[in-house]
């Protein structure tokens, strides 16, 4: 995996304090995911439609860091919505308690609402970037990176 672009570094900067993370939206670019994991992180990274590169950079993670990354299918939207909270725990493989930050990159306006539900729901801190040309719909303070990139954060 290489150099990560400008605003993953920044992120994964902005993510370093924490421990235990759930990346929403972890598409086909797990380099966050990978660059946290080889911090000694332990990351659970999840997608309607799990990559098959998400797939092999967990397990490639397995055999080389001091952290972890999982993979799991799952969907934002209806682990937010879930009437029991048991419910999203257990579709990410955690236990009550178990996360300390949620985040993802690039997270469109229409799944922000959802992914701070979620946040909340597990009582994790919830950071972001946005597509670049959209502003966030949900109340963030904003943390400027060297880089330019600008990592919300909303709880």
């Amino acid at each position: 995996m290489g150099p990560l672009p400008p605003s993953e570094r920044a992120l994964v900067g902005a993510l370093d304090p924490y421990d235990r993370l759930i990346e929403v939206g972890v598409g086909r670019r797990p380099a966050v995911a990978r660059a946290l994991a080889d911090r000694g992180r332990d990351v659970v990274a999840f997608d309607v439609d799990v990559s098959e590169a998400a797939r092999d950079t967990a397990a490639e993670a397995k055999e080389s860091s001091g952290g972890s990354l999982r993979v799991v299918a799952a969907d934002v939207t209806a682990l937010a919505a879930a009437e029991d909270e048991r419910a999203a725990w257990n579709a990410l493989g955690l236990d009550a308690g178990g996360v300390d930050a949620m985040y993802a990159r690039n997270l469109p306006a229409e799944l922000q609402r959802p992914t701070v539900a979620l946040a909340e729901r597990l009582d994790a801190d919830c950071l972001f970037t946005t597509l670049g040309f959209e502003e966030p719909v949900v109340d963030v303070s904003r943390r400027a990176a060297a880089s330019g990139t600008v990592v919300y954060a909303a709880r």
